[in-house]
This record gives C-alpha cells, structure tokens and sequence, in this order.
C-alpha cells in the first residue's frame, strides 16, 4: 500500500502533468501501479489511450494493470449482466466494447459495437469504433467499410474523413487519402493531425514544400508532435497476471470424453492461455489420459514459453518411446537451440533429417544453428535442401535470403525477399528484409515504402519502426525520424537486427522462434530499489523547470475553434475530446462554449457531478446560456435532483419555446419531481412541435401508464410504432401495458414483434416466458429460454425462468439443476435460493428449506420473493413440526 507521503508526491505530479500529453498520462500510471494504487493506475492509463490510441506501452500497461486491478474482471462482468437484462443499453453495450478494445481484445470489440448498431442503426461512435477496432485487427477492407458508413451518416465529420485518410494512406492509396485529408481540413483548418498526416501524404507524391509547410504548420498547432517523451512500462511476466478476465464464456467438453482435459487444455492454447493450459494437461495426465499425446501438448506449450529445461525433460521421456521421431527430434533440438547449446541442437535437428530427410523443417533449423556456429556456407546448404524438400517454405526462404544480405551479395538478396513476396505479398519480414537492402543501396525512398508496407502489414514490427525511423532520417525528415523512433521503442527499446527464425510443425500457432540476441552490457539489471522525493521539493523543483515549457503558439482561432471537439464528443472519444477542448480554450477560444463542452465531456462519461460543476461555472457567467442549462437540468436529473432539475427545466421553456429536447428534459424533470400531468403537458407541446418523433410518443405512453391511464398508453405506444415499426422498446413496454389488462393474445403479438426486432432482446424473451406460463403454455415456453441461455448460458434470471418452466411442467429434477447452477455463481442469488427452499419442501428437508427461505428473507426483505419466503417459512416449520412426530 502506498504511503501519505507516495500519495502526495504523486498528487504533485498528477496536478503538473499536462492534460493532454498521452506519455505523461502513462508515466503517471506507472506510477501509480508501482505504488499499488491499481484503480488510479487503470484512470491514468485509459486517458493516455484515449489521447493517443497507438501507444502500444500504454495498451501493454493497461493490460497489466487493468486485469491486476480485479477492475477487468468485475466490470466486465457486471456490464455483460447488465446487458442480458438491457440488451439495448446504449451506455453498458458501448463501455463493453470500449473496455475490449482497450484491452486489444478487438475481435470481441467489433462483436460488441455490431451489437450496438443493431439496436442503435447509424450510430456514429459505434461506426468510428467498427472502424478502428477493425483497423486494429489489419483487417482494412472492413474498417474502410464502417468510416464509409459512417461519412454517409454524417457527411461534414473532419474526423471520419480523416480516419478515412488515414486508411487510404495505409493502402498506398495517396490521391483518395489527400482527397479525405483536404476535405478534413476544409471543415476544420485546425486539425494538426489531418495536417499532420497530410505531411507524410505530400512527401510521397513529391510535392515537398507543401508537405513541409503542412508539417510547420501542424507543429505550430500542437507542439507535442515533434517531442518523443520516454514513456515508461510496466516490467511484469504476462503469467503473472490475471487472464481470467479475457475470457469468454467458460469452455464445456463432454464428459464422456476420455480426453476431457487434454481437449480443455487445447481450447486455453488456442487463445494462448499457457498457463491454464498447462494445468488440463496436468489433470489429463492424473485422469489417465494418453500420456504420450498429453506430454507432447505439454512439450510444446513450454516451448512456446521458452521454458526449455523444462521441455527438455519431456521430449527425452517422449523420445525413449518414440526414438524415430523427425517432429519430437526437431523440437527437442529447438528447445537445446533456445538454450544456446547449438552443438547439441545441430546433432538432434541432423538425427531428425537421419529419420526423414525430406523433413524440411529440421534442414531449415540445422541451417540456423550451423550459421549460429560460425559456418554460414553450411548454413546455405541447409537452407537450400529445405527449400528443395519443401518449396513453399517462407521461413527458409527469408532465413537464405538474409544469410545473402549478410554476406553483402545485395542484388541476390533482393530477389530471394522478393521470391517470398510472389507467394506471400503481405509478409511483413520480407517487406522488411527489401527495406534493409535497399537501404544498403542508398535507395532511402523506395526502402522507405518496404518499411511502411511491413509495418501496414505488422503493426508492432519493432525492427520495421527503426529502419524507417534511419531511412527519413536519410531523406531528412527528421520529425517523421523522430515519431518513429518513439514508436518503436514503446514496442521493443532494444534495436535488435533481423534474425533467423526456426521452425516447428504445430497446428494452431507460427510462433517466433528466433534466437534473441545476447546483448551483454546493454541490457543492466541492477535495478533502483526506490527513490524518495518530498512534495515540497517536489514543487520547488516544478517551479525551477517550469520556465523551460513551450507554451503552443497562439493561432487565430474562428467560430469553427471546437469542430475537432464537438466532432469528436459526437463520435464517443470523449478524452480526445476535452484534448481539444483545453487546446482551443488555451489558444483563446470562447470559454463560455468550452465550459459547456467540458461539461458534456464529463457527462459522456458518467461523472455527472463533475459536469454539473462545469456548467454552473459557467452559467455564473452567462447565466442564459442554453446548453449550459440543459447540461445542469439533465446532470441534476441523473444524480436524482429532481426538484432542482424540475427549477432549471423550467426556466428553459420560454427561452426555447420550440425545442422538443428542451420540451423532453422538462417533461422528464416534471415526472420525477412528482408531477406526471406536467410532464404530459410538455410532451404535448413536443408533440405538436415534432409529430414524427416516435421517442416523444414513447415517452407520452411511459408517464400515461404512470398514471395508470393504459388507454392514453397504449394508443401513445401505437402511435410510436405507426411512426418506427420497429421501435422495440416501444412494443416491449406496450406489452406490458397489454399484460397488465390481461389482453394476452395482443401482449404476445407486441412481444413476438418485438423479438423480430431485436432477436436477442433478452427482457422482451423473459416477458414473453412469463406470458406463456402464464396462459398455461409452460412447454411453448421452453424453446425460448434455450435460446436465450445458448446465447448466453450465464444469464441467471434466464435460468430462473427456465427453472420455474420446468416446474410447472413436472420436471422438478431438471428445475433443480437450473437453479444449482446459479448457485454455483452466485451463492446469494434470492430467485434461485427460494426455489431451492421450494424443491427442499417437496423433499420433505423441512429445516434445509426454512434455512433457504430465511436467508431470502434477510437478504431482501421488501422483495416478492421475501414475501412468499415468510409464507412458505410458516407451512414449512409446521409441517416440519408434523413430520417429526409422525417419525418420532
């Protein structure tokens, strides 16, 4: 636990930093990781990925600190819940997603803001995030796909057409990115990065001195661009870690399976859980599994962890029984290469060859070891027979080619890196070993276009990241020199050159098995223990420095000085957006609309006493100023100030006589404060004001029903519907309205409507299972409930009702099992707890049944739960008393 004295030295830090400096956000949580103040870790960590979503040691450092916290586990967790009781939850669905993503789990990310567009159609920053999320993952068809999308729905965005930009560039597409990137900036001459980006666009199309003014100018906006801050890290294993919560949901094999932990511990190794999947093979081996296929899973897994005394242990065991195995004898070899026993490692890879010598793989290892024992010749030879043995074999292929480059036959070099390329045209090593010849040729632009097409290609190619970084600086950009260099040591800090690779046959992984270099005195462990600075020097020191900032120069600032806000709050990425926000306001713009925008910044986020904050600052300067006032009725409402929200609400409605949102705000202040007839009242006038708005329809039909007039609200229901069909939440409440008048026919009509809809809407598919149970229909009932829990097996109030379906229709055994399994997750759970209690009567275990019901009661007492709890304690213990006397 961190010290007062820690807490308020990094409070002294935290106050200095500058808002929108990304590398000072993750130093910040380094730092605070350090200390163990894992929540403010996570806080600072999110804020630098927000600011700059490329900062691979920022994404690694939340990773780390994210899933240490415990906060990855429980908050994913409570938003999936939350989600199976809410599918159409906007904020739940799309803080799952950013979680995700932030996480780089971007493959369940796109899942999720796929989700989110189908309740929410068009929904700018579910499209934006569609769109990086699957930029992340290399798939750029599919990212260019959403930004499309998304610039139809909002044709004057300077941020789609940038990330459109962005993407053209990334595909060598250079006339459609300056297209996207001019346009950008003709909707807002502010954007440094379009500027930015623009810079390296010119200079590939030759057009110099425009691209160094777009550069000059873009530094003269944000100064930060030119800087490469040390960005620190988080020094700590990945096993170390929790993995639990980049899961899905639990992996099930059956039991009849006599290979039940082997094909559990293969399940954790295709998502590269080697821990985990160490473990099943443990139990396989314990369980009798097939100890020869177990131990070689087993083997392979350490080797894919470089535990290789380990892995050696088991191939020795595996080869005592299989002495004639080229695979066992390659990989065995591998793990004494790993070792830098490459004397050994070349008699294991040749015995291999001995037992096949059309095995490519080990004439391709063998190659590795003899250039690692001093002989390239014999290298070259072995890397040929692989490549006779096996003609398509990429790794032999790129391992000859460097070996060429290596001995400075340049010319041939160039051609083996392209021979991979004929086959394999996204190869990011081939890309990379073209780059570091050309280079070699003094050819810096043409090597300069390789090294980009093997980063496009991998991201996180370290190596790649460097030889661009010398390649501009040898055409003299040196900003683009100096952005790379940062990049790359974010990834990797040590240049390390291009290696051979080896090679093993596994099927689910192409690991990186090359040889890591021994750096000897570069690499220094002795590490400083701690470090110990008072507050007080701390802010002396703050003072000393701080006339060595650059403050950024001011630029004339229009009315357009928020566009890159106000485009960015509307897409959700709400920290670029108070970025911009700070940038503009310290550049001179309007501070009245920055306040307000700040305040819909914290809004964005949840934190509505901060935003409340913000737009009463501002309205003690204009005390008028409408979106402020909308700002401060909406926070107060969302803290459950209603009285207060009501006062503000209704201030607006003269001065915005006919805005439906201010009418909207109203009519909700009006209800919560009590007034339900109010809040009609302002619905009427919305009403009239905007005839086709299917949400003011709802909203009438919502404070009807409030009333308890069900006439007004089912027609107001039905006029919503009229206007959008497939208006789900709308159908969904009017069935209740429906099922409150016993009209069931009609309810399950809304319901089964409401499903085509939104075929996952999980409370309308529970609606609809009480419905049916309800009529007497508990078996039309059952195919519901299983595919809700095939979709989501851990949706408890799911297995509730398939409990009590089950019940109803006899199978009380069945039922049983439904509830146990919620108990298995939640111990408390009171739905499934009563039932226990319930069954245990049929069982005549009268005490195990009061206990059950008692806890019910105790837990949540106000409950209907509760309330049949205390009913059926009664008749429980009385009939307990009965049976004690019949037995007794």
């Amino acid at each position: 636990m961190a010290s007062q004295r820690d807490r308020d030295v990094l409070r002294s830090f935290a106050r200095r930093i500058n808002p929108n400096d990304a590398s000072a956000h993750n130093n910040l949580g380094v730092l605070y990781y350090n200390k163990g103040l894992l929540d403010e870790a996570v806080t600072a960590l999110q804020r630098a990925l927000e600011l700059d979503p490329r900062m691979e040691v920022a994404q690694a450092n939340l990773e780390i600190a994210y899933l240490n916290s415990g906060r990855a586990v429980a908050r994913v967790a409570e938003l999936r819940d939350t989600l199976r009781q809410a599918p159409s939850d906007h904020s739940s669905r799309w803080e799952l997603g950013r979680t995700l993503a932030l996480l780089g789990q971007h493959g369940q990310a796109v899942e999720e803001f796929s989700e989110l567009l189908r309740y929410h159609p068009g929904d700018l920053g579910a499209l934006i995030q569609l769109g990086l999320a699957a930029k992340a993952m290399g798939n750029v068809e599919a990212s260019a796909q959403a930004f499309d999308a998304a610039l139809a729905a909002d044709p004057e965005s300077p941020l789609v057409h940038f990330y459109l930009g962005e993407v053209a560039y990334g595909r060598g597409l250079n006339e459609e990115a300056l297209t996207h990137l001019e346009r950008a900036l003709e909707l807002n001459p502010a954007n440094h990065e379009a500027l930015y980006l623009m810079g390296f666009v010119l200079g590939d199309v030759g057009r110099h001195d425009e691209a160094r003014a777009a550069t000059e100018r873009a530094l003269q906006l944000n100064p930060a661009l030119s800087t490469a801050a040390p960005n620190l890290a988080i020094t700590q294993a990945r096993e170390k870690y929790i993995e639990a919560a980049q899961r899905e949901a639990p992996m099930e094999v059956s039991r009849e399976s006599t290979l039940t932990h082997y094909n559990l511990g293969l399940a954790f190794r295709k998502k590269a859980y080697y821990a985990e999947a160490l473990r099943e093979y443990e139990l396989a081996l314990k369980g009798g599994e097939d100890r020869d296929l177990v131990e070689q899973a087993m083997a392979e897994v350490l080797l894919l962890r470089r535990d290789t005394a380990e892995a050696l242990r088991l191939y020795d065991g595996l080869l005592v029984r299989q002495p004639d195995s080229p695979k066992l004898l390659n990989e065995r070899g591998v793990a004494l290469h790993q070792s830098g026993k490459y004397a050994e490692a070349q008699a294991s890879y040749s015995a291999a060859i001995a037992s096949d010598g059309s095995y490519a793989l080990s004439h391709n290892n063998l190659g590795v070891a003899q250039y690692h024992a001093g002989d390239p010749a014999r290298a070259s030879e072995s890397f040929q027979r692989a490549i006779d043995a096996q003609p398509a074999f990429a790794k032999a292929r790129l391992n000859q080619a460097l070996l060429t480059y290596k001995s400075k036959r340049f010319p041939q070099a160039l051609e083996a890196f392209r021979v991979v390329l004929a086959t394999e045209p996204e190869n990011p090593v081939a890309w990379n070993g073209v780059g570091l010849v050309l280079a070699e040729l003094k050819k810096f632009q043409e090597a300069k276009s390789a090294y980009a097409r093997a980063i496009q290609a991998r991201p996180k190619y370290a190596e790649a990241h460097y030889n661009l970084s010398f390649a501009l600086s040898n055409l003299g950009d040196f900003d683009g020199a100096l952005r790379e260099t940062k990049l790359a040591i974010e990834i990797e800090p040590y240049y390390v050159a291009q290696k051979l690779e080896l090679a093993i046959d596994l099927q689910y992984e192409d690991p990186d098995l090359s040889i890591q270099p021994d750096l000897g005195q570069e690499r220094r462990v002795d590490a400083v223990e701690d470090f110990a600075f008072e507050p007080g020097t701390l802010d002396a020191l703050f003072k000393e420095l701080g006339h060595t900032a650059q403050p950024p120069s001011k630029v004339p600032v229009g009315s357009n000085a928020y566009a890159a806000a106000t485009d960015f709050l509307s897409k959700g990425l709400v920290e670029r957006a108070q970025s911009e926000v700070t940038r503009a306001m310290a550049l001179g713009a309007d501070r009245i609309r920055g306040g307000t925008l700040l305040g819909d910044v914290f809004s964005r986020r949840g934190l509505w006493g901060e935003a409340l904050e913000r737009y009463r600052e501002v309205r003690r300067e204009a005390s008028s100023d409408i979106p402020a006032m909308k700002g401060e009725a909406t926070a107060l409402l969302r803290l459950g100030r209603a009285m207060e929200a009501r006062h503000v609400a209704e201030l607006l409605m003269p001065m915005a006589p006919g805005d439906v949102d201010c009418l909207m705000l109203v009519a909700s202040a009006r209800g919560d404060a009590g007034d339900p007839r109010g809040g009609l009242a302002a619905l009427e006038l919305a009403r009239r004001a905007a005839p086709t708005r299917a949400d003011v329809q709802r909203h009438i039909g919502d404070l009807a029903w409030k009333l308890r007039d069900t006439d007004a609200a089912i027609t107001a229901y039905r006029n919503a519907l009229q206007i959008d069909p497939q208006y789900a939440i709308a159908r969904f409440q009017l069935a209740n309205v429906l099922m409150e008048r016993s009209l069931w026919l009609d309810a399950e009509r809304e319901l089964l409507l409401a499903l085509d809809a939104v075929p996952t809407y999980a409370e309308a598919t529970l609606a609809l299972a009480r419905l049916l149970r309800r009529v007497g229909r508990p078996d039309d009932a059952m195919p519901l409930l299983i595919d809700l829990l095939q979709r989501d097996l851990y949706h408890f109030e799911g297995l509730i009702a398939l409990g009590e379906a089950l019940l109803e229709l006899g199978k009380r055994d069945d039922a049983n099992i439904a509830f146990r399994r919620v108990l298995r997750f939640d111990p408390d759970h009171i739905g499934a707890l009563y039932y226990e209690g319930a069954i245990l009567v049929e069982l005549e275990r009268y005490r195990e049944a009061v206990e059950r019901f008692q806890r019910v009661v105790d837990m949540a007492p106000s409950t209907e739960y509760a309330r049949k709890a205390r009913r059926d304690i009664k008749s429980a213990t009385d009939l307990g008393r009965r049976f004690a006397k019949q037995t007794g």
